[in-house]
This record gives C-alpha cells, sequence and structure tokens, in this order.
C-alpha cells in the first residue's frame, strides 16, 4: 500500500483531521517530519486542509542546527509551505536539568504558541510506528503500567500523528522515490541516550526474533488501548457513586473491599490525580489497598498534605487541616455557643423538654462548671447502666475515628459529659423541685440519642 493511502486511512480511522482544519506540522527536517509534512501537502486538497510548517532551532549543535535551519527554510519554499521559525538556547535554559526533557517541553510550548498565533485546529508530529515500538520497550524497562505498555497516542488533545501506522523503513523508502533529502542529527547516534541504545542495539536483536516487531507492538497497543479504555469506564463509574470533592474522596469501605484489587488501585490513583494532579507511588498503593482489608483504623500520609484512611465505614482521602480547638466556658444563661459544626441555644425551662434536639440539666450543674469544647482524654457518660466512656460510646456507634475530634460536646469541668448531639445524652436523676437549663442544637450531626 502507497505510504499516503496509509496516513489517509490513519487519519480517518483515528479521526485526526476535518475538512477546513489548519495544521501545524512540526518540522525538524530529520526523515520522519520531511515525509510527514510532504505527505500532508500532497493530500491537502483531498482532505482539505491548510498545512503551515513550525521549526524550533534548539542551538545544541552549533553549526549543525544552523543548517538544519537554513535546509527547513528551502524545503518550505519548494513545496511553497509557510515556515515559522523561533530559536532557544536550550542548553542555557535546562542548567543542569535533563537537556532532553527541557527540550521536549521547549518544543511542545514552540508549537502550542504557533498553533493559537496561526489559529490552527492542530500540531501534527512525526512520530511513527518504530517510535511507538521504541517508547513501548523503553516504558516497559523502566517498569510503567498500562499507560506506559500502550505507549503513545494517535492523537492526544491538540497533538496528532498521522505517521501512527508507518514504520521507518516505509519513510525511507518514501523519501527514496521521491527523491526528497533530509537532515540527520548526529546526537541520534549517542548510545548514551537510552533510546538510541534501544534503536541502534535493542530493536535490531529483537527482530531476529520477530522480524514483524514493528506491528506486532502496535497490535498489542490497540488491544491495551481497549483495555485502557474498559478500566477508565469502570472507574468513572464508580467515581459517580463515591463522593469527591476539592479536597477530599470517599468511598464506603464495603464497596471497595468487594473492587478487584486492580480496579481498586485505579480508582485511588484517579481519584488522587483529581484531587492533586499527581499520582500515588506503587508503594503507597499497596499500602492504601492493605489498610482497605484490614478491619481496624489505619492511616497513610501522602503527598501535598493529604492522608489516606479506612475505618468500619469508608476509605478517605482527605487534606489534612490545622486542628481546629474549640473550648467555651458557660457563664450565663442565655447564652448561644457557635461552633464549627452547629450553634448551641441555652435557655432556662421550668419543665424538662423531652426532644431529640434538646437536652436538660439541672440549673444546679452550673455551678459545677459546664463547657462546650472536643472530646479529651479521660471523658465519660453516665448511663442507666452505669458509666462509659466517651471513646467507647463513639466506637460502639462507629463514628469514624477522625469526625470523633471534631463533634462539639457539652460537658462538666470534670469530664463528665452531658450530651454529644446526634450520639448519646447523659441520664441525670432531677426533682420535681429543679428548674432546668436546656440546650438546643441547630444545624449539627445527625442520629439517634440513646
Amino acid at each position: 500500500m502507497k505510504i499516503e493511502n496509509k496516513v489517509t486511512e490513519t487519519i480517518k480511522k483515528f479521526n485526526l483531521l476535518n475538512p477546513g482544519y489548519k495544521v501545524i506540522c512540526a518540522l525538524s527536517g530529520g526523515p520522519d517530519s520531511i515525509a510527514m509534512t510532504s505527505i500532508l501537502n500532497s493530500l491537502k486538497d483531498e482532505l482539505q486542509i491548510e498545512v503551515v510548517a513550525a521549526h524550533l532551532n534548539h542551538m545544541l549543535r552549533g553549526k549543525e542546527s544552523e543548517e538544519d535551519e537554513l535546509f527547513v527554510k528551502e524545503f518550505c519554499k519548494d513545496l511553497r509551505i509557510k515556515l515559522l521559525i523561533e530559536r532557544r538556547d536550550i542548553k542555557e535554559i535546562s542548567r543542569g536539568k535533563n537537556i532532553e526533557a527541557v527540550a521536549r517541553k521547549e518544543r511542545y510550548e514552540f508549537l502550542e504558541k504557533i498553533r493559537k498565533q496561526e489559529s490552527a485546529n492542530v500540531i501534527a508530529v512525526g512520530h511513527t510506528m518504530s517510535d511507538l515500538a521504541e517508547t513501548v520497550i523503553f516504558n516497559l524497562i523502566k517498569g510503567a503500567g498500562i499507560k506506559g505498555l500502550r505507549g503513545f497516542l494517535p492523537k492526544r488533545g491538540n497533538i496528532i500523528r498521522p505517521l501512527f501506522e508507518v514504520s521507518r523503513t516505509e519513510i525511507e523508502n518514501f523519501l527514496e522515490e521521491e527523491g526528497l533529502s533530509y537532515r540527520l542529527d548526529s546526537s541520534n547516534l549517542w548510545k548514551d541516550f537510552s533510546r538510541n541504545l534501544i534503536r541502534i542495539d535493542v530493536i535490531p536483536a529483537l527482530k531476529r526474533i520477530n522480524p514483524n516487531l514493528e506491528k506486532t507492538i502496535l497490535n498489542n497497543c490497540e488491544t491495551l488501548r481497549e483495555l485502557e479504555s474498559f478500566i477508565e469506564n469502570t472507574v468513572n463509574g464508580i467515581l459517580e457513586k463515591a463522593k469527591l470533592s476539592e479536597n477530599t474522596f470517599s468511598i464506603d469501605i464495603q464497596t471497595a473491599r468487594e473492587l478487584h484489587p486492580f480496579i481498586l488501585k485505579t480508582l485511588i490513583q484517579e481519584a488522587f490525580a483529581r484531587l492533586t494532579g499527581e499520582y500515588i507511588s506503587s508503594k503507597k498503593l499497596k499500602s492504601i489497598e492493605r489498610i482497605v482489608r484490614e478491619k481496624e483504623f489505619k492511616r497513610i500520609d501522602l503527598k501535598k498534605g493529604f492522608t489516606a484512611y479506612s475505618d468500619q465505614l469508608t476509605l478517605t482521602i482527605k487534606k489534612e487541616e490545622e486542628q481546629q480547638t474549640l473550648y467555651k466556658a458557660l457563664e450565663s444563661v442565655p447564652e448561644i455557643i457557635v461552633t464549627p459544626e452547629g450553634t448551641f441555644e441555652f435557655f432556662f425551662s421550668d419543665v424538662k423538654l423531652e426532644r431529640e434536639d434538646i437536652f436538660c440539666f439541672p440549673e444546679k450543674f452550673l455551678k459545677e462548671g459546664i463547657e462546650v469544647r472536643y472530646r479529651k482524654e479521660g471523658d465519660k457518660v453516665k448511663l442507666k447502666c452505669g458509666t462509659k466512656s466517651l471513646k467507647k460510646v463513639f466506637i460502639d456507634m462507629k463514628i469514624p475515628k477522625l469526625r470523633r475530634d471534631t463533634i462539639p460536646i457539652i460537658a462538666t469541668k470534670t469530664g463528665d459529659v452531658l450530651w454529644v448531639p446526634g450520639v448519646i445524652k447523659a441520664y441525670i436523676i432531677s426533682s420535681k423541685s429543679d428548674k432546668f437549663i436546656c440546650v438546643r442544637f441547630r444545624s449539627g450531626t445527625k442520629g439517634t440519642d440513646r
């Protein structure tokens, strides 16, 4: 099949271009970019597209870089293609950083800048099926997951790869048949770069085992893309039912435990990425998976101030905030005390009111000292059947451990808990002559007092 026909099929198969599109061709002067730009230019009438070329001079190879720039100028002049050029001193910009990574970042920033400047729709880059094979092998060696093993995509955002299903050999044959010259980057021969070593030594060795290596990897990548899509759809469906806000992700613990380990870890990874824009290490993922399976409370510190923890009810990933403090002594009645969880309204009553949202205690308790605060060590509640620690009450009520520190309580200064709204009320013996102080709690935790 002619290479032009193959490129046309790839464009249609992956919906890379539509009629009326303006395309920025990333033109380095190398064989792949020369072939891509030439092919797209020859197809512009058939595809009803406009082609513009863009060249970034990295200024890394002195005279060689200058000659590359002159070469692409002549090439575009012959094809009557508009060419936009910019120079960036990558060596100066990188200053000790990974020069390949910096060059890649600068190149894509330049291309995106040109795309916007030209009001173009997409940027075409010359990555081939052979590049895909090298990328997959490189990622396999590094220990990448499914995304790494499926390699780069034929289309990602504004970036398209029309040569996605074309091999380097096909490119070389096309250039020879068309009589097109090109530039060779001498740095591509440096085996100090891992990718060059893979291309020069590893790929030829593997082709002795499988002459159709590149096509085989291309087919495997298609299978992995389908698998990736299936997993993404599955995880997105779970995320829709989970709770995901700006700083918190939580999911029912039983639901989490029933998920396949791979889906669970992918879910956690995706949730964390949505919260922070970053990813969790495989070691941390395994730790989170482990605490989901265990029955007791566990906490794991993550990056960017986030913590993962599981309890009897949920698996939660949350950004930790500074521990709030709450303490307010009841000096007189009537009184209103506002807390982060709701408002306590204290008032006098001649009778003991029996309502879920109101708690009453004898006025004489005021002399012992009444305070509104969070729980502390040693808190206890008097019940009909005896005294129980507040900690045990929270455990029996299956209140998440981190939630226990943010529930406001009313207690005496001696540590006798009188009321935890939505959780429990103390058993108090009163006489008919008692005058009562009653307190109403608005917008607090919901539940049944016992």
